[in-house]
């Protein structure tokens, strides 16, 4: 929101069940494997009134491989959170401040197994390390983010043109320093049932 200088992150949690067009009712997940992108987006809007202008989809190798580019990404990691990376991926990383590479960041983006909420806590960390990565290039110059953009573009699958995203950093560049960062999830709490 260029106006609030807000960028707000939301996810949709995988097992909401929601009404899925041309199939039966299923978890929202169940959209994405039958239609991709585009059942998904279908589904999203009839549940939630949400049109999805474009979409960005990055497989493990590509965000494992996205976070190194950046440069690694520093995360605020509770003891059993580092011990979960280092029995996943090894090393020796510790409880507090640590700058993750890109495999240990996609194990700990993939946690959900710690936490008794599961796929709340999951998608809590994959917004974490998102904001992070933004946090890190609030305060880069233009030239450096269309540098990144230029890198980054080959490791993504999107239904946008390239010249619509770079169109997009550029609009967003001005006020990137001042954002604030959003996070948030559907289901909010006190809105669902189990």
């Amino acid at each position: 929101n260029k106006h609030t200088k807000t960028l707000t992150m939301t996810s949709f949690l995988r097992d909401l069940y929601v009404e899925i067009p041309g199939y039966q009712d299923n978890r929202i997940n169940a959209a994405y494997a039958a239609g991709g992108m585009k059942l998904l987006n279908e589904t999203l809007e009839t549940n939630f009134g949400i049109r999805v202008d474009g979409n960005i989809e990055v497989d493990f190798t590509q965000f494992a491989a996205i976070v190194d580019l950046v440069g690694g990404v520093r995360m605020e990691l509770r003891a059993d959170e580092a011990a979960h990376i280092n029995a996943v991926v090894g090393g020796n990383l510790t409880e507090g401040s640590t700058l993750l590479n890109g495999q240990q960041a996609l194990t700990y983006a993939r946690i959900r197994t710690l936490d008794a909420d599961g796929d709340f806590s999951r998608t809590n960390r994959q917004r974490k390390v998102i904001s992070a990565i933004v946090d890190s290039y609030k305060s880069a110059g233009l030239t450096t983010l269309l540098s990144l953009l230029d890198d980054v573009l080959p490791m993504i699958t999107t239904d946008m043109s390239n010249l619509k995203i770079a169109g997009y950093a550029l609009e967003v560049f001005p006020s990137l320093s001042d954002v604030t960062i959003v996070s948030q999830r559907i289901p909010a709490d006190g809105t669902y049932t189990g």
